[in-house]
Parts: C-alpha cells; structure tokens; sequence
C-alpha cells in the first residue's frame, strides 16, 4: 500500500521506482511461469508472504523498485506467454484493472510487436469482462450448449457448465 492507497493509480507509484533485475529473475523462476497452458493463478501462489520469501534474500530494496520489479514481472510473464504460445497475434486487448494502469499498459507494448489495446477497443469495459463470462455461461447452460473449450481449460471434453436453483 502506497500513501494510504489499496493500489498504485495508473502505476504512478511504479513509475518513480527501478526494476531491480535481480529480484525480477528471482520472481520469473518460480515454476509457474514455465508450466505450459491452460493454467490460471491468483493469491493463491502470488501473495506477499511469496514476495517476501524472495525480497529476503536480497539487500533491502526501495518500495517504489519492488513496485516497478512487479509491473515488470507482470508485463515480461504476458509477453513471454505470448511470444511462446501465440506469436502471430494481431493485437493484445487486455481487460481488468491492468487496462487502467498506464505503467503496465507501456511496459507490455514495449515488450510486444502487436499493439496493446484495452478491450474499451472492442466496445467492452475493461470492467465488465468477467461479469460478460458469467452471463455468456449462463446463456450456456440454460441452451443446454458447453461452456467450456477443452483447448483452453484442459478438460477432457465439452462440458455444461454450473447449474440452476430455483427459490
């Protein structure tokens, strides 16, 4: 938290501080990075006890480098992902909070040679993607149709997604 803000607005905060590129191939070793797709992941591997397992092992570093350090795992992780995985994609649209951060937006597109957008592109609010996904498997399931693709998820088929509970 930075001067009393649960996140770092547009990645100013970010952009006052240094990657510390020691720290930044500590954080791109852990085995996530390098397990092939589908895979997902949240705090459930990426919290502050990870980050601080890390930081541990090095000199003391400045808020605002761990800061930029992680605006540049983000960044380097999604490009690599997409140089590896997708390599000849025309564009990047990226949706959630990480469409409003400025920092990471440029980083990404520093990194990549298709354009970065927001998905604001595809006439859909970054803000609204998920919920979008959960009315889209909705309409899924009360069509009786999959909601999944097992290319993506790595299921072993087609699958009718949730269920229904009347009151």
């Amino acid at each position: 938290m930075h001067q009393g803000k649960a996140y770092d607005a547009d990645g100013a905060w970010a952009a006052t501080g240094n990657v510390n590129h020691e720290l930044l191939t500590r954080l791109l070793s852990d085995s996530f990075f390098s397990a092939p797709p589908p895979k997902s992941t949240g705090r459930d591997l990426f919290h502050l006890a990870w980050l601080e397992s890390h930081l541990k092992e090095l000199p003391a570093l400045r808020p605002e480098d761990v800061q930029a350090t992680l605006v540049a795992l983000t960044t380097t992780s999604i490009a690599d992902a997409i140089k590896r995985h997708a390599a000849s994609c025309d564009a990047v649209y990226v949706c959630g909070g990480g469409a409003y951060n400025n920092q990471l937006m440029q980083s990404l597109q520093k990194q990549l040679s298709a354009p970065v957008k927001s998905t604001d592109g595809l006439g859909i609010s970054p803000s609204h993607v998920e919920a979008l996904a959960f009315a889209w498997l909705a309409k899924q399931f009360c069509e009786r149709k999959p909601g999944n693709l097992p290319s993506v998820t790595g299921a072993k088929g087609e699958r009718i997604l949730g269920a229904l509970y009347p009151a």
